[in-house]
């Protein structure tokens, strides 16, 4: 067997430091290679998702509220969540991160809002939403959120002060028997009830925090994006409505027909108010009513709620694609038309409608 030479070994030791330097360069490479790399990056949500997931997560915050308001508020709890459902199908849904995962629960978690804030906190998301998103389709969809959290919140304003009205008559009742009197004590029901919105003159939109928005009424102040094709059908609408209520109190009698009269004059301002910003006047001396049999009371009535349901949801129909202006002065027409409808008697929680103005569902 030949043995390696000093010369020999030498060389085998410098191809051995030869190659263990190159592995060496290259497990430094690679490493240097993943520290350099650029991170993972993933996809961000624009600024319309954004808004979206904000609105549906408050509305998401209103259905939890609803479902643990309670019995004492089981009336009012049922509908908020029935509504807070399908503002949330409108929406898309609650976006969820990580749809697979169980999240865990946190100790320092606090308790939601009750059923009222939770409510409101939602209704100001839709108006910050509706004035901020550059996405015409999301603002009409938050508009019509939250006139339609206006609206129900009046109805259960509304529904409260009846339930009080009669709990007051039964405990009038309760007092005539116990004293013998065979007429009832008129004291024993106390004040007469404070004027909600409907019940006379004009209703303006309420904002969130209760105040209504500066200078609008109820046509376009200025320039407006409503074309004249629309404004026209506005104008004749509320026209006709003027000339369904002359006729009407011509049936009516006392206090009643001067709640008739009122009304109709002030859809005849209202179309007046229109057709000055058209250049023809659309208007005709009679209209042909819809069909009502009205020497029957509650057929006069129907015709009244529908008279104001119809021109609530022509206008709410208009608050797609409206400007800031133009939204104002809608919200507080179509507010103001539902407004007057839950004031007619024979009104009932069927009548509201879900998401004003859109097609749910069309």
């Amino acid at each position: 067997m030949v043995g390696l030479g000093l010369s020999g070994r030498s060389g085998w030791l410098r191809a051995a430091a030869a190659a263990i330097a190159c592995a060496s360069v290259l497990v430094l490479s690679a490493c240097d290679l993943r520290l350099e790399s650029d991170p993972t990056s993933f996809p961000s949500p624009d600024a319309t998702t954004v808004a979206r997931n904000s609105l549906a997560d408050a509305e998401a915050a209103v259905l939890a509220a609803a479902t643990d308001a309670g019995a004492s508020a089981e009336a009012v709890a049922a509908g908020a969540a029935a509504t807070a459902r399908a503002h949330i199908e409108a929406l898309g849904g609650v976006y969820v991160a990580y749809p697979g995962a169980t999240p865990s629960p946190s100790p320092s978690a606090e308790p939601g809002p009750n059923l009222a804030r939770a409510i409101e906190a939602v209704r100001t998301t839709a108006a910050d939403v509706a004035a901020t998103t550059k996405d015409a389709n999301l603002a009409f969809l938050a508009r019509s959120i939250d006139l339609d959290w206006a609206l129900r919140e009046l109805w259960a304003a509304r529904s409260a002060a009846a339930h009080a009205a009669a709990a007051d008559r039964v405990a009038a009742a309760d007092a005539t028997q116990s004293s013998g009197s065979p007429t009832p004590d008129l004291s024993a029901s106390g004040p007469a009830p404070a004027a909600l919105p409907g019940d006379s003159g004009d209703t303006f939109f309420p904002l969130a925090d209760g105040t209504t928005s500066d200078g609008a009424g109820f046509a376009p102040q200025g320039a407006t994006g409503i074309g004249v094709e629309k404004l026209s059908a506005l104008a004749l609408a509320e026209d006709e409505a003027r000339f369904a209520y002359e006729t009407i109190a011509a049936l009516e009698f006392d206090a009643l027909q001067d709640q008739v009269l009122a009304r109709s004059r002030l859809h005849a301002a209202r179309s007046d108010a229109l057709t000055s910003l058209i250049a023809s006047d659309p208007r005709t001396p009679l209209y042909q009513l819809r069909d009502a049999n009205l020497a029957e009371p509650g057929s006069r009535e129907a015709l009244e709620r529908s008279i104001e349901i119809d021109l609530g949801a022509r206008y709410a129909a208009l608050l797609d694609g409206a400007s800031a202006a133009d939204a104002a002065w809608l919200l507080n027409a179509a507010f103001d038309s539902y407004a007057r409808a839950m004031a007619t008697a024979g009104f009932t929680t069927a009548e509201l409608p879900t998401l004003p103005g859109l097609h749910v569902g069309a």
